[in-house]
Parts: C-alpha cells; sequence; structure tokens
C-alpha cells in the first residue's frame, strides 16, 4: 500500500500499533493532540512534537525569519493549551542550509524568544544540524496540568455543546492570498493584511485553555483547530464515538474575512470549514454550562461561540443557512500524504 492511500492518519494508527506502552506512568500515548504521563504530586505532563518543514509548512519568499520562530513556538504551545495544560519547556532542532547567514538565525532566535516571552515557556536545549537545501525546524514542548483537568478528544456526549473560540477560516484565505501573488483580489489592502498575519502569526490559545482548565465547567473534550475545523471535530467524534450537527449559521467569522469572500466571491461557510491553521480551541461542553462559560468569556475579552450539537448518531450533519441539511462523511482538511485542496 502506498502512502498516498493510507493517509496521515492512516499512518499513525498502522505505526502506533508496533509500539506497546511499557510504562504504567503513560496516561495516553498516540492519538491526542500530546502525549501523556503521570508524575508524583498529582499533575500530568504532557509532551508534543511538531516539525515545520519548508516548501510544505512555509515559504521564505513570504516569511519573515521572526514570522517563523514565533509560528514554530505557538504551533505546539496550542497543542499543549488543547490539553487544558500550561507550556512549561522546550527544545529545537534545526536542519540549517549551509548556505544560512547568520543574520537570519539571529532573527530567527528573536521571534522564537518573543513567543516564548508570550507564552510563558522557557527554550532549554536542542540540536542542529546542516541540509542539502531546505530549513526544517523540529520543536518538542513540555507542559503541565491537573489529573482532574487534563483535556482530550475522547469523552463527547450526545447533547454536549460544541463551541469554538475566536474566529474561523482567516488563515485558511491568509494562505490563499500569499500563494497567488499575481492575482488581483478585490478589498482593501488592511483587510488582506489582517488575513495574511493570521497565517504568518497564529496565536495559541494558552490563556483561554487555562481558564477552562482552572473552572468548573465540565470541558468533555477539546482539540485546537490546525488541520481544519471539519477535520478536527471529526477527530473528537471519532475518539467518542458520537456525531455532530454543525451549523453553517453560527460559525464565527471575522469582518475582514467576510469581506473578502463576498467581495471575491468565496463560499465562506466552505472555507471555514475545510481552513486549517486558525489554532483555536475547539471543545464540548455540557449543555448547562454554556451561559455562563459565554457569559464569563466575554467580560474576559476572548469571543467564544457555540457552533453546534454533539449527537449519538454518527457523522457530522451540515446545517446550511438556508436550512437545508448535509451529511459531510468526511469531513475536509488538511492531510499529509494525501492530495489536498
Amino acid at each position: 500500500m502506498n502512502l498516498d492511500r493510507l493517509g496521515e492518519f492512516g499512518l499513525i494508527a498502522r505505526l502506533a500499533s508496533h509500539i506497546p506502552h511499557r510504562s504504567r506512568r503513560v496516561v495516553k500515548g498516540i492519538g491526542d493532540d500530546c502525549a501523556v504521563y503521570s508524575q508524583p504530586g498529582g499533575n500530568y505532563m504532557v509532551v508534543t512534537a511538531d516539525a515545520l518543514i519548508e516548501s510544505v509548512h512555509f515559504d521564505l519568499n513570504t516569511t519573515t525569519p521572526e514570522q517563523l520562530g514565533w509560528k514554530t513556538v505557538a504551533v505546539n504551545a496550542s497543542d499543549v493549551a488543547a490539553m487544558g495544560a500550561i507550556p512549561r519547556f522546550a527544545v529545537l532542532t534545526l536542519g540549517i542550509p549551509k548556505t544560512t547567514k547568520v543574520n537570519f538565525l539571529d532573527r530567527l532566535y528573536k521571534g522564537l524568544g518573543r513567543a516564548c516571552e508570550a507564552f510563558g515557556l522557557d527554550l532549554i536545549g536542542g540540536d542542529t544540524v546542516s541540509t542539502p537545501e531546505h530549513w526544517m525546524l523540529s520543536l518538542t514542548m513540555f507542559g503541565e496540568t491537573h489529573k482532574k483537568r487534563l483535556f482530550t478528544r475522547q469523552g463527547a456526549r450526545p447533547g454536549d455543546a460544541i463551541l469554538v473560540t475566536g474566529t474561523v477560516g482567516d488563515s485558511a484565505l491568509g494562505l490563499q492570498i500569499l500563494q497567488s501573488p499575481g492575482k488581483k483580489w478585490a478589498g482593501s489592502a488592511t483587510d488582506r493584511q489582517h488575513l495574511v498575519k493570521r497565517h504568518l502569526e497564529p496565536n495559541a490559545r494558552v490563556k483561554e485553555a487555562a481558564k477552562l482548565a482552572k473552572s468548573q465547567w465540565r470541558v468533555t473534550s477539546m482539540i485546537d483547530v490546525s488541520d481544519g475545523l471539519g477535520q478536527d471535530l471529526g477527530h473528537i467524534l471519532t475518539a467518542s464515538g458520537t456525531g455532530a450537527e454543525l451549523w453553517e449559521s453560527a460559525l464565527p467569522l471575522s469582518k475582514p474575512f467576510e469581506k473578502m469572500c463576498i467581495k471575491n466571491g468565496l463560499e465562506a461557510g466552505e472555507l471555514a470549514l475545510r481552513g486549517g491553521e486558525d489554532y483555536e480551541l475547539l471543545f464540548t461542553l455540557k449543555s448547562e454550562d454554556v451561559k455562563k462559560l459565554l457569559g464569563s468569556f466575554i467580560k474576559y475579552g476572548t469571543p467564544v461561540t457555540q457552533i453546534g450539537e454533539i449527537t449519538a448518531r454518527q457523522g457530522v450533519t451540515w446545517v446550511r443557512k438556508n436550512g437545508t441539511r448535509q451529511i459531510l462523511r468526511k469531513p475536509a482538511g488538511f492531510n499529509h500524504f494525501k492530495e489536498n485542496d
């Protein structure tokens, strides 16, 4: 079987079957945003690793070294936040082309340092190697959470509300703009810059995750939106053995996103559903807690929106603005080794 048929998530499942857990300290292995292991004192440590490859995850023609450093930390901090954990430490492996100038590295580390300060963690080591042509950055991050407030993809139950922080779709449209420099986009330069920045400089919802973890709200599952809203919701549903009803009219869309979609003839709902790299928190919550949570987050300053409901019937029912209902059998999103739109 070729990798293009197996796909990223099929490959992960296949490889995981070869690696048994020998330690009783392993709480969760492969299959979530982070691996989890226990430590003395009632806390759990979480660990995640993420690689950024030039020409796959970033283009140095459109990304500054500072932005690359920021994003390398942010995408990992988002994984840690999705478990309800606080980032603590990180180690970084760099694959550096021999033609790289020292000034580039200084600027890269400026971005890394700014992100570490913003998300409250220390970069404590790593490795450097030379590469023939392209950049590679692989960061491993460690976080910490109390064992009673660990959030995973598993646990959503019928009747739970589906909520998301912030807005969705911005990063995907920002990437489209970056990848079509010759296209004459209708709309303001300010709106385009907002969307592009959302792609190049994503924000990890570390503080918001900490607020959820410290609360008494009954969060039943959580993930970050990295591969696409539809696909990441699918991970929760698969892990929980449930389905969902998703409401197009409720999707939180930024004004720049909406305006650019209207002016350029783009289907906003579809783009927001399949677009990835927003790094917002997507989570499920007992319905009785929704009103209090939404009210609290309004005061906190971060918008949170209910966009659907967990159902017993498996699969995703996409409720369009006009009231029609569509079954999404394979929610779209990014998948390594398979062709992506």
